[in-house]
């Protein structure tokens, strides 16, 4: 049958337009979620941050920030309710293991993305209350982040290995920072554990209301958390972190990352690992834990899967 010109022109419009269509639709297909921190905690800034530098990269990604937990978004992104998500080395090591509270067994969907800086063991007792060791939160009132969170978890670990455990206390709070640090100044609680950045936001505010006491973690209980998971290390908060802290205390610490979705493309994981190192002096404005930070800090070897993209680039930068 002979075509006519006009004909011609029609289905080859048709055609364009219709392999536009697809093209547009592919482009739009990375629309993430994004499982950020606690309110409160310094996570939801830092992830707000990323945010927005992984969507001024790759138009293709929106990018929808939701709070969560360290546990939490390790499930989000295993069950496939989310692509990105911050998370706590030691509970990703842990549930790639199959090992963690509702692991039934090893997750398989989550990958690393970078590394992004110590996260640190806290904890802030009121000062005129007698409390000089932990062994001193007997019958005490404590104060920590909800089940779910690696932040209770070791709280958890650490009142047992002290000897005191949860059933020792007066009463155990699972609260956000925010409410923590509420219920501290309004005599609630007597001390609160918290891991995150230095300084963190909730205790300065504890610390500005009423005497505070940062507690040491000794050898012995430093010991014991190692036994539970490797990647504990010694960390020092420094005096003068806080108001009226006038000595160094000895803590544990442990790297904060950002973990994705296996599945995702690796080309989007390769730009989101490029964009967000390139833009450390953007992240040092928001967190002055990025100070003095490079790729090979982001890319330094993990004892956990990298995903391909994030794992390509950091090779190129020579950081792996």
């Amino acid at each position: 049958m002979k075509r006519s010109k006009m004909g011609s022109c029609t289905i080859a419009l048709a055609a364009l337009v219709a392999g536009l269509s697809v093209t547009q639709a592919k482009a739009q297909d990375v629309k993430l979620t994004y499982f950020t921190g606690p309110t409160g905690g310094s996570w939801i800034p830092i992830a707000g941050a990323l945010k927005s530098i992984w969507e001024k990269a790759d138009k293709r990604l929106p990018i929808e920030n939701r709070p969560g937990a360290g546990l939490v978004n390790l499930k989000a992104i295993e069950e496939g309710k989310a692509e990105i998500g911050m998370g706590n080395l030691i509970s990703t090591v842990d549930a790639l293991n199959g090992i963690g509270q509702g692991i039934t067994k090893p997750y398989v969907n989550v990958c690393h993305l970078a590394n992004i800086y110590p996260q640190v063991q806290q904890i802030a007792a009121r000062g005129d209350q007698g409390i000089n060791a932990l062994a001193d939160l007997k019958g005490k009132s404590l104060g920590t982040l909800p089940r779910g969170n690696t932040t209770e978890v070791v709280a958890s670990w650490i009142m047992d290995a002290t000897g005191v455990g949860y059933k020792g206390l007066s009463k155990v709070n699972f609260a956000s920072i925010a409410d923590q640090a509420n219920m501290f100044k309004d005599g609630q609680i007597s001390v609160s554990m918290i891991i995150s950045t230095l300084p963190t936001g909730g205790i300065m505010d504890m610390a500005n209301s009423r005497p505070v006491r940062m507690l040491d973690i000794p050898d012995n209980i430093y010991n014991e958390l190692v036994k539970k998971n490797a990647g504990f290390s010694r960390f020092t908060i420094p005096k003068g972190t806080y108001p009226g802290q006038d000595k160094d205390v000895q803590t544990v610490q442990f790297p904060a990352h950002v973990i994705v979705s296996c599945k995702l493309p690796d080309d989007v994981v390769y730009g989101m690992a490029k964009s967000m190192t390139d833009a450390l002096p953007e992240l040092v404005s928001v967190n002055s834990v990025f100070k003095g930070q490079s790729v090979k800090d982001f890319g330094a070897k993990v004892s956990i899967k990298f995903h391909p993209g994030a794992e390509k680039y950091f090779k190129e930068k020579g950081a792996l």
